[in-house]
């Protein structure tokens, strides 16, 4: 018995890419923590690149929302699906100032502080109220 091939359209890049970014932001956020725990280097390297991933593909993600949202908004409470697009596009832009700054703390070898845990433990408890809109849209309450 032959599985049938599953179709494809532009809107279901959307879906695809945004676990990337639920994955990544809190994984590097994590190594951070545990790297200024432990003080491993490995762990902040990790977490480094991790944000860079992150931030290079989350506005590919949040452009891919506006081709999911095309072809979804009519089934969707209007006040929900117009959070979730501006908290993704607030997120995105913050994501890439997120990287710079982690970029420049990499390249002057220095290890994250408080500070930018602070922001990124915000950043990712907004990414994970914002996954939760996405996933009322697409699942249902």
């Amino acid at each position: 018995m032959a599985i049938p091939l599953p179709t494809f359209a532009p809107e279901h890049i959307h879906p695809i890419l945004v676990n990337f970014t639920a994955a990544l932001v809190p994984a590097s956020f994590g190594s951070d923590v545990l790297g200024k725990i432990t003080r491993r280097q490995s762990l902040h390297a990790a977490g480094f690149w991790m944000l860079i991933y992150a931030a290079a593909i989350t506005p590919f993600t949040a452009l891919a929302g506006f081709a999911w949202k095309r072809s979804v908004a009519s089934a969707l409470p209007p006040e929900q699906i117009l959070v979730h697009q501006w908290l993704g596009i607030s997120l995105a832009i913050l994501f890439l100032v997120l990287g710079v700054w982690r970029w420049v703390l990499h390249s002057r070898a220095t290890n994250p502080g408080f500070a930018y845990l602070g922001l990124c433990l915000v950043l990712v408890l907004a990414l994970m109220y914002q996954g939760a809109l996405g996933g009322q849209m697409a699942f249902g309450s």
